[in-house]
């Protein structure tokens, strides 16, 4: 048969391949939902070539025709011609919003109208420097918001980087490169060793092919390609031999392939498209869906009170101006201005304390969702391992076992120097100028175990060969001749069943009896076993092939992808807090149990489900999310099948974190309530996609993350308890002074300088606070755990109690003297400040009293304090702030007034605060007793 015979009849095709293979199942429809196939719409998209085709069911034969293409390539003509048509070959862009629109969404909130509102009314009335305070705390705000959030993740752009610049195709018969974007459906590429794939392709021809998918499947051993073999619709992607897809690499061998999807069509544009799609739900983290509850909950709750008491002052016969202006001061006294602003410092501040913990914060909210969550789904490979492979173990003839640690600490037993020097000298890779090996992961793993064992790699590899057998996945043995001190020594390395029979001590033909026990043993125990042997050459003339056989067996060597360092003590810390730990992974169920028992997880056999098992149930259904949330363990798993994990497991109670750091990880990263990715192994899209960045790539920092998380939301509890319970006293003061039939007891400005002022630089401090002490000794939160419950209610009612009645008693009694209403707002407004100094010594501790100290003392809060009184005093004191609020210096009488309404406030809240802490440990005592 001539291969090189043109191949642009059907007739010539069938002739090529016809004696190679056998035909599949052809012209059948996947599920793409199910099974994550790639069609490639070529008649939607306009083509005449054919419909939509799962290219990796059909026969090279009928690939290629069915593209109207040759061996030798399109024509320059008819390439340009599908370049017009089917456009180039690059992943979409997402759309990003402008300045204005990402502006403009800031004021889209219950609250932001009310102020609005208000701001308006204040222009009506005349009050100018009202609508001013207003508008400049609503801009302040907006900005801030909208700097966070024009930061938002470029996910999606990110996928353009896997594609590589430029390809290697065959056009009119020649071989050229050409820029990746030009690349059409019907094009033959070339590829070899190194490369990144281009395009989905459908193989051709292939010779030691092994391609790296695992950012595609999650599947951490390279793939070795094979264009004769069969696949069936329901294939997956990390399983269909004859197809390799974009964003890839070419770990060995060479192969030619006809593309059949570019661009957006491809496997990797399939998942950019789940990735945009799952996007929508990013932000709606647990803290993003508290806030906005407490929102809807304060502006209704403040237009019901606005309305009932303006229809009591128009039922009195009050005019219009009193009631607006009435209006304008409950709306500014209820909503926590500075609220946003100072959840945001909280927020930025725990970012930067977990920036010093190797947790870097792509989205703000995430920083407490982290410490929420109940739930971490983690991939397996690059992140809860290295993503490298390993000698873990070394197994000799006799069965005696040395681990990687012993062979470290200077344990080397008699027939480990041989292997190492057989591993080395039995090896395809090569070391660069800086002495870095590049190869195959399994030769790179034994040129390790050689310098690990004491040799040197260098001078091993530099030793005479004079013949070489690579390793072929056909063989499933390499073997060398090397001339060594004189002597012609044959070192062969390969599966055991393969070159054990090729030994006269091991175990027979077929590899049985003992040896072939050890190599079972070790592949129970989740590792990849090669076998070593070596003897003597006898003629120079023979093949190696034929000499092989009475080779000496030196040992089984056992690779692994080895943990990352802490991860088994994350796991137990997670489990302390409370904390579900489940491994999503392409490997096998066998390597899956196997790692899942080295963590530390306690699982069985039943606690592993697969892909095709979970293929066979409709994501989304009762049945698909009881299997998904009773298995802690997924392997065999499809991209598209992490997402609908994610989403069943969120399903539930459950706030999920997800873990990854390849393109499969992106939608699940995306659509989980916190994503997680790792900084240095991951890829663009996975750091793009998520909310939080390891920069170590290290699991164990997770927990740090997690406590981190539950500091920040303990934080933003403390300052809304704060400003809702200041913000409570200011309403009641306004209620008792409408009973006792007074005037408003501070105005609209004065509300605002309290509220955004001296108020603002108070709160924000607590969003320094480093937690107290047994964050991780807590149980999560639950999914909708409200910020304000009966602990806070209990920790702020009474104290705004006794702000209003002290207040309204101080309003009553300075008029009652004579002094003007100017005055008595003054000293109102005084009192006021001082409670609010009183209250944040109270919440700067929700558990102990506020005598008692801590190692972690919050020293920013006391700053907060003397900054408010700073500003009071000098706002008393300075010409244009005395005319702008109303305000002057008092007297001592009415100074120790107001420290003593003070006093009453702290003493008051810690009494609460105490009794609290009494009702828990009853509780605790209750829960405990036999």
């Amino acid at each position: 048969m001539d291969a090189s015979a043109g191949l642009g009849s059907k007739a010539s095709l069938t002739a090529f391949f016809g004696a190679q293979e056998t035909s599949g199942a052809q012209g059948k429809r996947v599920n793409s939902r199910r099974s994550y196939a790639r069609l490639v719409p070529f008649a939607k998209r306009g083509g005449d070539l054919m419909a939509e085709q799962a290219w990796h069911t059909l026969r090279r034969s009928t690939a290629i025709v069915s593209l109207a293409s040759s061996k030798s390539g399109l024509e320059e003509a008819e390439a340009e011609a599908r370049l017009a048509q089917y456009g180039p070959n690059r992943l979409p862009e997402p759309g990003r919003s402008g300045p204005i629109r990402i502006f403009a969404r800031q004021f889209s909130n219950p609250l932001i109208y009310l102020l609005l509102g208000a701001g308006f009314l204040s222009l009506l009335v005349g009050d100018k420097w009202d609508a001013v305070f207003i508008f400049g705390v609503l801009t302040t705000n907006a900005l801030i918001s909208s700097y966070q959030e024009y930061k938002a993740d470029m996910s999606a752009r990110a996928l353009r980087t896997l594609v590589p610049q430029t390809a290697r195709v065959r056009r009119s018969g020649a071989a050229r490169e050409i820029p990746s974007a030009e690349i059409v459906p019907g094009d033959i590429v070339e590829l070899e060793s190194g490369m990144k794939v281009t395009a989905d392709i459908r193989l051709l021809s292939t010779s030691g092919l092994r391609v790296d998918e695992s950012l595609l499947t999650g599947e951490s051993m390279p793939v070795a390609k094979d264009a004769a073999a069969n696949a069936t619709p329901e294939t997956p992607p990390g399983d269909r031999l004859n197809m390799v897809h974009g964003g890839t690499t070419v770990v060995e061998g060479r192969g030619f392939g006809v593309v059949v999807a570019t661009g957006a069509t491809t496997l990797l544009g399939e998942i950019g498209t789940t990735l945009a799609a799952a996007s929508r739900t990013a932000v709606d983290t647990p803290l993003v869906r508290r806030m906005g509850i407490l929102a809807r909950q304060i502006a209704l709750a403040s237009c019901a009170l606005i309305l009932v008491l303006i229809g009591l002052l128009a039922l009195q016969g009050q005019g219009w101006r009193e009631m607006v202006l009435l209006a304008i001061a409950l709306a500014v006294a209820a909503i926590p201005e500075g609220l946003p602003i100072a959840v945001t410092v909280a927020l930025s501040a725990a970012a930067s304390r977990m920036a010093r913990r190797n947790v870097i914060v792509r989205s703000l909210p995430a920083v407490e969702g982290l410490g929420a969550c109940t739930m971490i789904a983690s991939d397996k490979t690059g992140t809860l391992t290295l993503n490298r492979l390993t000698v873990e173990q070394v197994a000799l003839p006799d069965g005696r076992s040395v681990h990687r640690k012993q062979w470290l600490d200077g344990h080397q037993p008699e027939g480990l120097t041989a292997i190492a020097m057989a591993a080395a000298l039995c090896n395809e890779a090569h070391l660069t100028s800086t002495g870095s090996p590049v190869g195959d992961a399994v030769d790179i793993a034994l040129l390790d175990l050689a310098r690990e064992a004491g040799k040197d790699p260098a001078a091993l590899l530099s030793s005479q060969r004079l013949t070489i057998v690579p390793y072929e996945p056909a063989l499933r043995y390499a073997a060398v001749e090397a001339s060594i001190d004189g002597n012609r020594r044959l070192v062969v390395k390969g599966a055991p069943e393969t070159v054990l029979p090729m030994c006269s001590n091991g175990g027979g033909a077929n590899g049985g009896g003992a040896s072939g026990e050890i190599a079972e043993k070790m592949a129970a125990q989740g590792y990849r076993v090669i076998v070593l042997a070596e003897g003597n050459a006898h003629q120079a003339s023979q093949s190696i092939a034929a000499q092989l056989n009475g080779l000496r067996l030196l040992g089984f060597v056992g690779l692994a992808d080895p943990l990352r360092y802490g991860v088994i003590e994350a796991v137990e810390k997670c489990r302390a807090a409370g904390i579900q730990v489940r491994m999503i992974t392409g490997d096998h169920p066998a390597t899956a149990l196997t790692i899942a028992g080295k963590m530390g997880l306690s699982v069985d056999r039943g606690s592993v489900i697969t892909g095709s098992q979970l293929a066979r149930l409709e994501p989304g259904s009762a049945p698909f999310r009881d299997a998904v949330r009773s298995a802690p363990i997924y392997a065999r798993i499809e991209p598209a099948q992490k997402l609908a994990i994610v989403q069943a497991l969120q399903g539930g109670d459950e706030i999920v974190a997800v873990t990854g750091d390849g393109v499969n990880d992106g939608p699940a990263l995306r659509a989980a309530d916190i994503g997680v990715a790792m900084g240095r192994g991951g890829t663009d899209v996975a750091r793009g996609a998520a909310d939080l960045v390891l920069a170590d790539d290290n699991f164990s920092t997770i927990v740090a993350g997690i406590e981190e998380g539950r500091i920040t939301f303990l934080n933003v509890r403390k300052i809304v308890l704060f400003m809702l319970a200041t913000g409570l006293a200011e309403i009641g003061m306004f209620l008792g002074a409408l009973a006792a039939g007074l005037p408003m007891p501070l105005t609209p400005v004065q509300l605002l300088w309290l509220n955004f002022v001296t108020n603002g630089v108070q709160d924000v401090t607590l969003g320094f606070g480093r937690g107290e002490g047994n964050e991780l000794q807590r149980p999560p939160r639950r999914k909708l755990a409200a910020l304000i419950d009966r602990e806070a209610l209990i920790l702020m009612v009474p104290g705004a109690i006794v702000m209003t009645f002290v207040a309204v008693w101080m309003l009553g009694t300075r008029l009652g003297a004579g002094a003007d209403i100017g005055e008595a707002r003054n000293d109102v407004l005084l009192m006021v400040v001082l409670f609010q100094n009183a209250f944040l010594l109270n919440v700067r501790n929700l558990q102990h009293p506020f005598w008692r100290w801590q190692r972690q003392e919050n020293y920013w809060m006391f700053a907060g304090i003397f900054s408010a009184l700073a500003l009071q005093v000098g706002a008393m004191n300075f010409g244009p702030a005395q005319r702008l609020l109303g305000v002057a210096p008092v007297g001592w009488s009415t100074l120790g007034q107001c420290l003593a309404g003070a006093l009453i406030v702290l003493l008051v809240t810690e009494a609460a605060k105490a009794w609290l802490s009494f009702s828990r440990r009853d509780s605790s005592v209750a829960l405990t007793d036999p």
